[in-house]
């Protein structure tokens, strides 16, 4: 079963963007995927469900 991360790098009032890794790869080399918050929310429920619990939110802090 695959696990899941979806990382968020930059969030603004209208999107979010994000880096996906599936069994710890990261899917988006080439750059962030720019998606809206309810798509993103709708992202995450689809494939915690698909992956029996196996995906998780993160938040990229920088310092």
């Amino acid at each position: 079963m695959n696990e899941y991360k979806l990382v968020t790098v930059i969030e603004t009032a209208e999107h979010v963007y994000i880096r996906i890794f599936v069994n710890n790869n990261l899917i988006n080399p080439e750059g962030l995927i720019r998606l809206k918050h309810e798509e993103l929310d709708q992202l995450f429920k689809d494939l915690f469900k698909g992956s029996k619990g196996k995906c998780i939110r993160l938040r990229c802090v920088h310092s």
